[in-house]
């Protein structure tokens, strides 16, 4: 609990014996303490001089009101007490987060520490780079940046964030997207018939980019037909899905996918996240050496 969370709002005991105790022990003893600084005329957060009484006044907000708990020779007396306090540790401890670059950096290298991924965007339109962040210039205040997340058919908030690169890696860290990681790192699946592989080889031919997926097929939306041991290629337009055609192979399925504008435009996103996820997956597929 809080040291400033006391029962009736009083003030705590140990802050009335400091109070009471011009000599309390007010030094620093303890390496870890961090004294909370603030753009004020003593340099301390909560901490003001008086005039009347010639010392440091020690002041804070508890339950909507303002207690008095000391007065103190220097500001840096009772900096010291207020560093002790839970609310005091705290604060020293947003002191301390990095902001900026240097937050921005510390992101990367957390996610690097905890093996995961940053996902990069998957819209054109993103201005952050990175999947469900983005960027409110009119939000107060230093956090910026809004994690925003799809559940159960609802968008909903995840927080708000100094960088791109944090709330990147706050979703990083969700079941989404270390799902959406696993699906970046997968393989392209490799052809099997000679008519897979000339689809390949005809999508480099013609420069386009097989767009891949974490489905059974490896490829954007292509599926299997069980009944006419066929693949599918299905589509949404218009609100609607719409069958484009039946194939041999997955491969043909998505040559032809990827000649579509809308395969075009995926495969766009799929190199730019290829790119920013030094992942090989817009890639070709590798062909076999020899059919089986």
């Amino acid at each position: 609990g809080s040291l400033l969370a006391s029962p009736q709002g009083s003030v705590p005991r140990s802050f009335a014996c400091m109070k009471r105790s011009r000599g309390a022990d007010t030094s620093m003893s303890d390496d870890s303490l961090v004294l909370v600084t603030a753009d004020n005329k003593s340099g301390f957060k909560n901490v003001t001089y008086d005039l009347q009484s010639r010392r440091y006044e020690l002041r804070v907000q508890v339950g909507g009101k303002r207690k008095h708990l000391g007065a103190f020779k220097t500001a840096r007396e009772a900096a010291v007490v207020y560093a002790r306090t839970a609310e005091g540790k705290a604060d020293a401890a947003a002191q301390l987060r990095p902001t900026g670059a240097d937050a921005a950096a510390h992101a990367v290298r957390a996610a690097e520490r905890e093996g995961l991924l940053l996902i990069p965007a998957d819209r054109k339109d993103s201005t952050t780079g990175y999947k469900n962040v983005t960027h409110n210039v009119e939000q107060s205040g230093v956090r910026k940046y809004k994690l925003q997340m799809q559940k159960k058919g609802k968008r909903l908030s995840c927080g708000l964030f100094g960088t791109a690169e944090e709330a990147a890696l706050a979703y990083a860290r969700t079941p989404e997207g270390r799902a959406d990681a696993e699906r970046l790192r997968r393989p392209a699946p490799v052809p099997r018939t000679a008519a897979a592989i000339e689809a390949v080889q005809q999508a480099e031919r013609e420069g386009l980019t097989l767009v891949l997926s974490a489905n059974a097929t490896g490829y954007k939306n292509v599926t299997v037909d069980q009944r006419k041991s066929k693949c599918q290629l299905q589509v949404r337009a218009a609100g609607r899905q719409q069958t484009i055609g039946l194939f041999d192979s997955p491969e043909e399925a998505a040559l032809a996918y990827a000649r579509t504008p809308q395969g075009r435009a995926d495969a766009e996103q799929q190199q730019r996240r290829s790119a920013a996820t030094s992942q090989p997956s817009s890639r070709p597929p590798s062909l076999p050496a020899s059919l089986p």
